[in-house]
Formats: structure tokens, C-alpha cells, sequence
């Protein structure tokens, strides 16, 4: 099971732990409507004007949606990590990197690589290292939408199912941003790839070639001093490329008929088992935006396991969760007492439901990424 998984279902758990004996009553009136129960649908129709039955579906409203949030497949958990922050605005990125470019290249007669330690002498001095932190180019904001329902259609036609379709499309929103957020750092709406990634030389296509380059690529960079020492990568495309790249991967054995052996055929086996297919439907979504099919061609190779590592998708702390709120109606009827919230607001009779996520992508090193876009130039 998935970390985000994980966390989602503790949620969901948190919330049913805090939940009233009334509250789990109103939630199985309201789950056994949405199965086709007609007396549980009409108790939920009396209570709307009848009793508080709408304010205690708080909690089945957020299970509901956090469970179809973590339905929701995505795909920036196969390239970035996850990363918790305090606050919005720019983003510090401490991750405990350190920074070897001013150790000496020999000490103690052992030679320093740039990974692992530099050798002591007996009773010399350790070497200092300094400790890598980032600024990045990114701001943690909020992101969100609100959607009006009808008091008649809930009043007279009864129809819950516009609740259950309000957090479904809530919660697939949440998800989508999380994957266009980080396609952004990868391309622009005007299919521009990140300036910052590493070029391929000669800009081929896909290919078995062009992999094997780019992991060469990808090998001779650095970071802070420190050979990027990858343990895989990720082989990121938009979806024409998608089945091109699974193909490629899944190559065993290839047949090469060099022409100085007189044309003879031999066998080559291929080494790309540490290289994962990421189909990113999001790259599609933002660089195609403007011109259908400007990404097609593009392909890009993401080391991960190393040094460190490309992107991070960053959440605030206490807030890792999209949140889902309806608005009080704020009025109060002439002959007593507060209008219920899902009697309508004030101005138009609605019931307004917002969602809320606050998530940002982020490039930590996009040296790190080399990138082709298919040209062949």
C-alpha cells in the first residue's frame, strides 16, 4: 500500500473516531440512499427542515471524499518526493545534503571520490563539510473551487447523488492539480521545456540508443561535488510516447548485424532494468494546452535514488489533506431560531461546497533531469 494511501485511510479513521453516536446514524441514512434505500432518502428529504441531519453528515461527507481522493491515481509520486512545510510563500528546502566540493582531494593517503569519506589521519583534524541548503523557485499557494447546489433539487427532487458527484469531481480536481503542478516544472503551456534541464546531445528520438546516452548524460553530472550516483530512473513521456517507451523497456535481447563483421549476426542482451515507464498524462494537459500534440515527441530521463533527487511536491504542514467546507447560511428566521445551512444562503437560496488544496511542485535540481525533445537535430 502507498504512503499517500496510508495517510489518507488515518484520516478517514480520525475522523470516524471522533464522530457522535447521531452523526454515524445520519452517515448510514445517508450511504443507504445513495444504495437505493427510499425510506432512508426520504428521512434525509424531512431533514432537511425538520431537524439538524444535514450538519451531522459532516463526517460521512469527508470520509466520502478523502476515500475517492485516494482513489484517485497519480503519477508525481513516481518521479518527486514529498516534502512538509511550515508556511506559504517561497519555499526553503533544507534535506540535509552536504555540500563536499571543499574536501581535500587526498587525505591520509586514501583519495576522496566525492562519495563515501575522506580518510583521517592519526590525530589530524576531520575534514569540514558544509551543510547544502536550497532556496526554490516556488511559491506554496492555494488552489481551490466552489459549486453551487440548487435548495429546490435537494428540497423537492431529493436527489443526494449531486452531493456524492460534487465530492467525486472534488476530489478528482484535488488529485489532477497535484500532477499539473509538477508537469509545469517540466514544461510550460506553450510546450517550452524547462531551460534548466540537461540537453541531450543531438536531440534524438526514442530509442534504445538515445536511453543508453542519456544514462551516460545523467552519469557525469554533479551535485555540490557529489556524483549523482542514481540507483534508477524514471523514463517520463506524455501518452504518444506512453506505449513507445513500455515497448523499449521491455526489449530483452536485440539482434546487431555490424557491417564490419561482414554482416553477422550476434546477439545483445540490454540493461535498462533500472529504468521505469512513467506515461505523465499532466505533460499532455499543460505543454499541449495551447498547440494539440507539441509534446508528443518529448522524453525525458529523471535520476532518482542518488545524491538527490530532481522535484519535490510540497504540502503544508497540517493542511496535507485537500479540505472540503459547505457555507453557513449566516440568517435567522422571523419566528425563532437559525436557518439550517442547507436551507439556502442568504442572497439566492443556494448551498455552496467549496474544496481547497494547497500543493506546489518544485524543482530542487533540474540539472539533473536530461531531456530530449524528439527532434532528432
Amino acid at each position: 500500500m502507498s504512503e499517500r494511501k496510508v495517510l489518507i485511510e488515518n484520516k478517514i479513521k480520525q475522523i470516524d473516531d471522533k464522530a457522535t453516536k447521531r452523526q454515524k446514524e445520519a452517515a448510514k441514512l445517508y450511504f443507504a440512499t445513495k444504495e437505493g434505500d427510499i425510506s432512508a432518502k426520504y428521512k434525509l428529504q424531512e431533514g432537511i427542515t425538520t431537524s439538524d441531519i444535514p450538519e451531522l453528515l459532516t463526517p460521512a461527507f469527508n470520509v466520502e471524499f478523502l476515500a475517492e481522493y485516494a482513489a484517485q491515481p497519480v503519477v508525481w509520486n513516481q518521479i518527486a518526493d514529498e516534502y512538509i512545510t511550515d508556511s506559504l510563500g517561497e519555499i526553503t528546502f533544507g534535506d540535509f545534503q552536504f555540500d563536499t566540493s571543499n574536501l581535500p582531494d587526498v587525505s591520509d593517503g586514501n583519495a576522496y571520490v566525492g562519495a563515501g569519506l575522506p580518510g583521517v589521519p592519526e590525530l589530524g583534524e576531520y575534514p569540514a563539510i558544509k551543510f547544502a541548503t536550497s532556496k526554490l523557485e516556488a511559491e506554496l499557494r492555494k488552489s481551490g473551487v466552489r459549486m453551487r447546489w440548487s435548495w429546490e433539487a435537494l428540497r423537492k427532487t431529493g436527489n443526494f447523488d449531486m452531493v456524492s458527484r460534487s465530492l467525486q469531481a472534488f476530489a478528482r480536481f484535488a488529485a489532477e492539480e497535484e500532477d499539473i503542478s509538477l508537469a509545469k516544472q517540466f514544461v510550460s503551456t506553450t510546450a517550452t521545456i524547462n531551460t534548466d534541464f540537461t540537453t541531450l546531445s543531438s536531440n534524438p528520438a526514442l530509442s534504445l540508443a538515445a536511453i543508453g546516452a542519456a544514462k551516460a548524460a545523467a552519469g557525469a553530472l554533479r551535485i555540490n561535488g557529489r556524483p549523482v550516483s542514481a540507483r534508477s530512473y524514471a523514463l517520463v513521456t506524455g501518452s504518444a510516447l506512453s506505449e513507445t517507451a513500455k515497448d523499449l523497456l521491455n526489449i530483452q535481447q536485440v539482434t546487431q548485424v555490424p557491417s564490419s563483421s561482414g554482416g553477422q549476426g550476434y546477439i545483445q542482451s540490454t540493461s535498462n532494468g533500472n529504468v521505469n515507464a512513467v506515461d505523465f498524462w499532466a505533460l499532455d494537459q499543460v505543454g499541449s494546452f495551447t498547440t494539440p500534440g507539441a509534446t508528443d515527441d518529448f522524453w525525458f530521463l529523471v535520476p532518482q535514488g542518488g545524491a538527490r533527487n530532481a522535484f519535490v511536491e510540497v504540502f503544508l504542514s497540517g493542511e496535507r489533506m485537500p479540505l472540503l467546507s459547505t457555507k453557513d447560511s449566516g440568517h435567522f428566521a422571523y419566528n425563532g431560531g437559525e436557518v439550517p445551512a442547507r436551507q439556502g444562503s442568504w442572497e439566492s437560496d443556494d448551498v455552496e461546497t467549496r474544496g481547497r488544496h494547497i500543493v506546489e511542485a518544485a524543482s530542487i535540481n533540474p540539472s539533473l533531469v536530461v531531456r530530449s525533445n524528439g527532434s532528432g537535430s
